[in-house]
């Protein structure tokens, strides 16, 4: 996870309900300090050194505790892809931080996602069943598309934000295909679901995708969890939405007023 050093991205790890400051556990200068530098530099044993320093003796692990960290946007990825939403630039935003209502809009269309960060460069064509190895971890995404009060799509000059995390969940430690997602507006369960048809969904986006372009570290493809007829995706002004995923956890964001 990522979370807020002195006005600064830094790479933490959560354990036991507490954000450990991962490189100062690890101790080595040439160790990644933020999670976008640890998905280009994952490989060698880049990864092990964070495993064994997590395995250490608990006064240890206990003296790099982050107390009340703040948490921010698990990763910011180079790219965010999905089959619903045209690339572009969009703030991006972290659990609990509240969502600026975009000027003009109506009301809100939520998309709750799931999203798979790239580990490594894809240079060829890759087939569904192989793209699991190219894959870093997994990350819950909040996505949001403005309409006016007639329901037309609005633009805003800052594009409309989206938010991410609460973790990346590397991809040894969790089965998407086997993975619940729940998602709650202002306490109230809307919907709990598989992932089963998302996980192969994102396979399929992630290959086609390399059929046409070189796919790169930290691009990250993000896929709706739920294709339910009726799911209402409406949302407006001070809901809080929620949305959690099993092994990943709890995305939470407000919505602000005008």
């Amino acid at each position: 996870m990522t979370f807020d050093r002195r006005g600064h991205r830094r790479l933490g790890a959560l354990l036991q309900g507490k954000v450990v400051d991962l490189p100062e556990l690890v101790g080595h200068p040439a160790f990644p300090d933020t999670m976008e530098r640890l998905v280009r530099r994952n490989g060698g044993t880049v990864l092990d050194a964070a495993r064994a320093a997590l395995e250490r003796d608990e006064a240890d692990v206990m003296a790099c505790v982050v107390d009340e960290a703040r948490l921010l946007a698990s990763v910011v990825p180079s790219t965010l892809r999905s089959s619903d939403a045209a690339e572009s630039d969009r703030p991006v935003f972290g659990p609990d931080d509240e969502i600026p209502w975009p000027e003009g809009a109506g009301w809100l269309e939520f998309h709750p996602k799931i999203a798979a960060v790239l580990r490594r460069p894809v240079d060829d064509a890759l087939r569904p069943e192989n793209v699991p190895d190219a894959i870093f971890g997994y990350t819950l995404v909040a996505d949001w598309f403005a309409l006016s009060a007639s329901g037309d799509p609005i633009a805003t000059p800052a594009g409309v934000p989206v938010s991410i995390g609460p973790c990346v969940v590397t991809a040894d430690e969790i089965d998407p295909q086997t993975t619940y997602v729940t998602i709650r507006v202002d306490g109230t369960e809307w919907v709990k679901g598989n992932l089963n048809g998302t996980a192969r969904s994102l396979l399929r986006e992630v290959a086609a995708a390399s059929r046409h372009e070189r796919l790169r570290p930290g691009d990250a493809f993000a896929s709706a969890p739920f294709e339910i007829p009726g799911f209402e995706h409406r949302i407006w002004q001070g809901a809080e939405v929620e949305v959690e995923g099993e092994g990943i956890g709890v995305l939470r964001n407000r919505l602000g007023r005008r």
